[in-house]
C-alpha cells in the first residue's frame, strides 16, 4: 500500500508538471486548429459590424480543397516542389548529422572545441536571431548577396575569386558549395546532439569484445553501433522532416501566407495549409513504417 502510494504521489507530480503544457496546448494549439478546419469548409468574410461570417460555399463543402488542385495554378507547384525538396534534404541531413557524430565521439586533441562549433547553431537558434541568420543563409544559396549579409557572408570571398581572375562558373560553384556547408551545419546541430546521445548510450566493453574477436570497424558499426541508433535515426527523420516542412523557405507555407494576409481568403488558405498538414503526416506514417521493423525486432 506504501509503494502504492508513493507511486500515485509521483503520477500526481508528474502531471502536475505537463498541466501547464496540456493547458496551453488545448487554448492556443488546439482551440484554433479546430477553427482553422471549420473556416475551409466555408466562405470565410469579414463582418462590417465586427467578426466574422461563414457562408455556404457555392460548389460544396470540400470546394475550397478542390479548387486549390484544380483552380490554383501556383498551390500544386509550391506543393510538388516543396516535398521534392525534402526528399533529398532530409536524408542529407540526418546522414551528415550521424557522421559528425561519429566523429565527434572518437577521442582527439580538440574534441570539446568541435563539439562546441556543431552545438552553435543549437545555442543560436533563438527568436528574432534564428530568423535573421536563416534567411542570410538562404540569401547566400542564391548566389552572390547584394544586400548586408548576416553571418555566412560569401560576398568578400567571391569579389576576392572574381578579381582574380576566375570564371563565374567557378566562382558560383565554390561559393555554393561553401554556402551548402554553411547552412548544412545550421541544420544539423540538434540532429548531432541526438546521434550522440545514442553513441554515448553504448558501453564501451561491446566494442572491446568485437576487438578481441577480430571485428573490423566497419563490421562494429553494422553489427553494434547501427541497431542500437535506428531509435535516433528515426527520431531525426521525423525532427528534421517537420522542421523543413515549418521552414521559413518553404514554398508552400509562403504561398498560403499570402493568400490569407494580402487576399484575405482565410478559408482557402486553411484549407491548402490542412491538406499540407494531413500529407505531412502521411510521410511521417511512412517513416513509421520502414523504421518499425529495425525498432521493434527485439522478440
Amino acid at each position: 500500500m506504501k509503494r502504492n502510494t508513493i507511486s500515485k504521489k509521483r503520477a500526481l507530480a508528474g502531471w502536475m508538471f505537463v498541466l501547464p503544457w496540456f493547458i496551453g496546448l488545448l487554448v492556443f494549439f488546439i482551440q484554433p486548429t479546430a477553427k482553422f478546419l471549420i473556416f475551409s469548409f466555408f466562405d470565410f468574410q469579414m463582418s462590417q459590424t465586427g467578426g466574422y461570417d461563414l457562408l455556404p460555399l457555392e460548389n460544396g463543402a470540400f470546394g475550397n480543397y478542390i479548387n486549390a488542385w484544380l483552380s490554383d495554378s501556383e498551390y500544386p507547384v509550391a506543393f510538388a516542389d516543396a516535398f521534392k525538396t525534402f526528399l533529398y534534404e532530409v536524408p542529407i541531413i540526418v546522414f551528415f548529422s550521424l557522421f559528425v557524430a561519429i566523429l565527434l565521439n572518437q577521442d582527439f586533441k580538440g574534441r570539446a572545441l568541435m563539439r562546441t562549433i556543431f552545438f552553435l547553431p543549437i545555442i543560436l537558434t533563438s527568436g528574432a536571431l534564428s530568423l535573421v541568420i536563416s534567411r542570410g543563409v538562404g540569401a547566400i544559396a542564391m548566389g552572390v548577396d547584394t544586400s548586408s549579409s548576416t553571418i555566412f557572408d560569401v560576398s568578400l570571398l567571391t569579389e576576392l575569386l572574381m578579381n582574380s581572375g576566375i570564371s563565374q562558373k567557378i566562382v558560383s560553384a565554390v561559393t555554393g558549395v561553401i554556402a551548402s556547408v554553411a547552412d548544412l551545419i545550421w541544420d544539423s546541430g540538434v540532429q548531432i546532439l541526438i546521434f550522440l546521445i545514442g553513441l554515448l548510450s553504448i558501453p564501451e566493453t561491446y566494442y572491446e569484445v568485437a576487438r578481441v574477436e577480430g571485428a573490423t570497424g566497419w563490421e562494429s558499426f553494422w553489427k553494434i553501433t547501427f541497431p542500437v541508433i535506428c531509435p535516433f535515426i528515426f527520431a531525426n527523420m521525423v525532427y528534421t522532416f517537420i522542421t523543413a516542412c515549418m521552414g521559413i523557405n518553404n514554398g508552400v507555407i509562403d504561398y498560403v501566407l499570402v493568400v490569407a494576409t494580402e487576399n484575405f481568403d482565410y478559408s482557402f488558405a486553411s484549407a491548402m495549409m490542412w491538406m499540407y498538414f494531413v500529407a505531412m503526416l502521411v510521410i511521417i506514417g511512412g517513416i513509421f513504417a520502414i523504421f518499425r521493423k529495425m525498432l521493434f525486432n527485439s522478440k
